[in-house]
């Protein structure tokens, strides 16, 4: 088993709580644990766009995805390591990982919404972090970091603003993450 690099592990849960905190806001939960950071990291601002293009462009599969998969208290670990693994059972991407945090925040706040699996979103954070450190660091580490998440998604005219142009690339690259989550969600 990796170890753990506890620095590594705190700036993925900074930047997995960040996307969790954002989404949440944006259906409407307001934890006070889950305050939006007032000054985001550059990486922690762009996955907010690049995975709000990718759940744009696949909002029904999103949006019914935790529904399909009949959670419970004791089967929401299990399901969550199941999918990730799949996701990146063929190779990592950037567009993997995207759709990666994008499934990690969907599971949430359909937690949050559901007063019997509540309890999960702090566990789910962990979970997510906790699966970046062990399984895709070193390739984030061999990929540019963060740096060069921001550099893949990067708008060609050099911009990194919201805008429509670029989801094709996110879809594109997440192509077989999306296809996995989707794989699993119709079982």
């Amino acid at each position: 088993m990796p170890t753990v690099d506890e620095n590594r592990l705190q700036s993925f849960q900074d930047i997995v709580k960040d996307y969790i905190a954002y989404k949440l806001r944006q259906n409407n939960i307001f934890l006070p644990e889950y305050h939006l950071n007032s000054s985001p990291s550059a990486a922690a601002c762009h996955l907010r766009r690049v995975a709000d293009e990718l759940t744009e462009e696949n909002s029904q599969l999103f949006d019914s995805m935790c529904d399909q998969l009949h959670l419970t208290h004791a089967t929401t670990y299990s399901t969550f390591v199941g999918i990730a693994d799949e996701i990146f059972q063929t190779g990592k991407n950037w567009g993997r990982i995207v759709a990666f945090l994008a499934f990690g925040a969907t599971l949430a706040v359909y937690c949050a919404q559901k007063e019997d699996l509540a309890q999960n979103i702090d566990n789910i954070v962990g979970w997510v972090s906790l699966y970046m450190d062990q399984n895709l660091s070193s390739w984030i580490n061999d990929n540019g970091g963060w740096d060069g998440f921001i550099a893949f998604f990067k708008r060609e005219d050099g911009s990194s603003e919201n805008g429509r142009s670029g989801g094709w690339r996110v879809a594109a690259v997440a192509g077989l993450g999306l296809g996995a989550l989707l794989m699993l969600a119709c079982r």
